[in-house]
């Protein structure tokens, strides 16, 4: 089991099923055992997340490696994860998957609560789910559920519908440019009732986290202008904000062009300044942010994955760190 510590724990993930002695995804075959019938099941379900590595034998921690390199279980940090403290971020994610692309290694180290905005979705470029919209759905949030026991983090669902499945939005879900401040007007009603629940939802976090918006994606639009309302409005205060460079969209795209605008625009309204800061990730963090990101399966292609690993090594250069993340700090 390379590079995992033998405290860790396997955990299954939503999409592996069993029949017989054969595990399968997607309802296909993906690992055919020689153990007998009702033993691979077995195994299977063993994967909770409470049963350390060391707790296998080695024939079952062998078997294990073949399914975490096939993405049918990935490994958590061993114990019930901690509640976050009162000083741990709050981080609004567009939706499920968001939190952790761009900030896995940041609540891996810190724990935090992640409001997952529009989590009512269906979109998927994977024939076999978008066959399967019921499915899809379903299992979307059994990979975030999966992700925030490795990373250690508490989620709450607030039920928007994403721009996907959203008639004005089908099939144009992207702006034309990230600096795009047209939400609240083209939908105004939702755009209220966001405002409103986030309001709520912030109130005494002691550091908030917001997207910056790279890549344009309407939804992670009016999750950055809701905090910059509220901000306006005077509804959060005495809290730490700061807005994280969107995954993978950052990979494509320029985060620091998006955050030259969005300053000039937060000045202007008299809200302060943007400084970019990295959030450095120790191999522990790494190895959890890693971890995490197998757990998304259907939206999230694994070679996307590995380029904004590859996009936080190159992030860390020269800072003793493997990886990091980036941030900018709305300072005063």
């Amino acid at each position: 089991m390379t590079e995992v510590p033998g405290a860790w724990c396997p955990l299954a993930l939503p999409h592996a099923e069993v029949s017989g002695n054969r595990v399968l995804c997607r309802g296909e075959t993906v690992e055919e055992s020689g153990h007998a019938p009702g033993s691979v099941a077995r195994l299977l379900a063993r994967c909770d997340g409470s049963r350390p590595l060391d707790g296998f034998t080695a024939a079952e921690r062998s078997l294990l490696g073949t399914w975490q390199r096939d993405g049918l279980v990935v490994m958590a940090p061993g114990g019930p994860p901690d509640r976050a403290a009162p000083d741990a971020p709050v981080v609004v994610s567009p939706h499920p998957d968001d939190a952790a692309l761009a900030l896995g290694g940041l609540l891996a180290r810190r724990g935090g609560r992640v409001l997952d905005v529009f989590s009512v979705e269906t979109w998927t470029k994977d024939p076999y789910y978008a066959g399967r919209p019921d499915l899809t759905s379903r299992l979307l949030l059994a990979e975030e559920a999966v992700a925030a026991r490795v990373l250690g983090t508490e989620v709450e669902l607030l039920g928007f519908v994403d721009a996907a499945d959203r008639a004005l939005r089908a099939e144009r879900f992207f702006a034309g440019t990230a600096l795009s401040d047209t939400f609240p007007d083209e939908e105004p009603g939702l755009f209220a009732e966001l405002t409103t629940r986030l309001a709520g939802l912030l109130e005494g976090a002691a550091e908030i986290c917001a997207p910056l918006g790279v890549g344009g994606h309407v939804d992670h639009l009016a999750c950055r202008e809701a905090v910059i309302a509220l901000l306006a409005r005077g509804d959060i205060t005495g809290a730490r904000v700061v807005f994280y460079e969107d995954q993978p969209y950052s990979v494509f795209g320029s985060a620091e062009e998006v955050a030259r605008g969005l300053a000039a625009r937060l000045a202007s309204l008299g809200l302060g300044a943007l400084r970019p800061e990295l959030c450095p990730m120790d191999a522990t963090a790494a190895l959890a942010k890693r971890e995490a990101l197998r757990a998304y399966r259907i939206q999230v292609r694994q070679g996307v994955v590995r380029r904004i690993a590859r996009h936080g090594e190159r992030l860390a250069e020269h800072s003793g760190h493997p990886a990091a993340e980036r941030i900018w700090p709305l300072v005063s």
